[in-house]
């Protein structure tokens, strides 16, 4: 059986046997909820998310930064869904060379959210591990005012000129409390809070308080998926290779000979910034998947650190279930559970 028969065999048998789904979709439908599959990269979400998709008759709305960027696919891990009908959102919308701010993303989304799924009475399934733009999208923030391009190269130049130990210690004058949080040698965070100092006269540590409270602009049913540590990682390391295998390190050499090698998405992007490095003599090529894995490990100790910290994230240890269709059994009952009997 191929892939995509055996999604969609299990999409009918879990309709056919969950005599309730219907019902349930309405409810969804009508109390307007959003649907969040999360949890660390590599653990399942997008195959969980398309499923939840399937079942739903809906699409999906990928909330993965660097997906957003055209050209980064195999290092991004982007999957084509269209064999199985269903279209995905905020993958491929800017180039490589674009600054896309968390507060240009989250209102892209949004649109989205209430143009092509509420207004067309469809549910929206969320699927990604940037905990980041999941906030951004879902959650009542106090926004910082977004980049300004002018002002941050402006900053950059003093920094080239003055040294960037100067603007720490400027930073520590106007805002010390988010200055002791982040390293004296972290340019782009210092580069941001001074450029939010000086565009709203409010110290950045005003705006990251605001993210304790929690509060979400939508009715929101969070689905945490998490593995086994140690057998994640091992399935990481396959990940990296099949990667290599499937050409990334050509596919970062074309973004590279198309000028993009010093953008912020290439820069900080797992899987690019290694090769790059290669490219420029610093790494092997062995010693660059070395650190493709290892950074990709050090991401899901941060992923699981941000999603552990949100209570309302209902968790699932998919290792714990024999199956696939177990494992939606009990996404099924969450939902269920979330959105009162039905």
């Amino acid at each position: 059986m191929t892939k995509s028969n055996f999604i969609k065999d299990i999409t009918v048998y879990i309709n056919e046997n969950n005599t309730d789904i219907s019902l349930l979709k309405e409810k969804l439908t009508s109390e307007k909820y959003l649907i969040i599959v999360c949890g660390p990269t590599g653990v399942g979400k997008s195959k969980a998310a398309l499923i939840l998709a399937r079942i739903f008759n809906t699409d999906l709305i990928s909330v993965d930064s660097m997906q957003s960027y055209i050209g980064m696919n195999i290092g991004t891990d982007k999957q084509d869904f269209t064999e199985y009908d269903i279209k995905q959102f905020m993958i491929n919308i800017c180039s490589p060379n674009h600054f896309l701010t968390s507060v240009e993303y989250r209102d892209m989304a949004r649109n989205i959210i209430g143009k092509e799924f509420f207004d067309k009475g469809r549910i929206p399934v969320l699927a990604g591990g940037s905990g980041l733009h999941i906030r951004a999208i879902v959650d009542e923030l106090m926004e910082a005012p977004e980049g300004d391009y002018d002002l941050r190269k402006k900053i950059k130049s003093g920094i080239e000129n003055a040294g960037l130990q100067y603007y720490y210690k400027k930073l520590q004058s106007i805002d010390y409390e988010y200055a002791k949080k982040i390293k004296p040698t972290d340019e782009r965070r210092i580069i941001r809070a001074i450029e939010v100092f000086e565009l709203s006269g409010k110290k950045y540590s005003e705006f990251q308080n605001k993210w304790h409270d929690r509060k979400a602009v939508y009715n929101c049913i969070f689905i945490g998926l998490s593995m086994d540590r140690k057998k994640l990682y091992e399935k990481l390391e396959s990940r990296v290779d099949d990667m290599m295998d499937k050409g990334l390190e050509d596919e970062v050499r074309q973004l590279v000979k198309n000028g993009y090698k010093d953008c912020f998405s290439l820069q900080q992007a797992i899987g690019y910034k290694e090769l790059i490095k290669y490219f420029e003599g610093q790494y092997t090529l062995e010693e660059a998947v070395s650190e493709i894995k290892k950074n990709t490990r050090h991401l899901v100790k941060k992923q699981l650190t941000w999603f552990k910290a949100d209570s309302r994230i209902n968790w699932i240890t998919v290792n714990n279930y024999d199956s696939i269709y177990s494992l939606m059994m009990e996404i099924l009952n969450i939902i269920r559970q979330q959105v009162t009997e039905i």
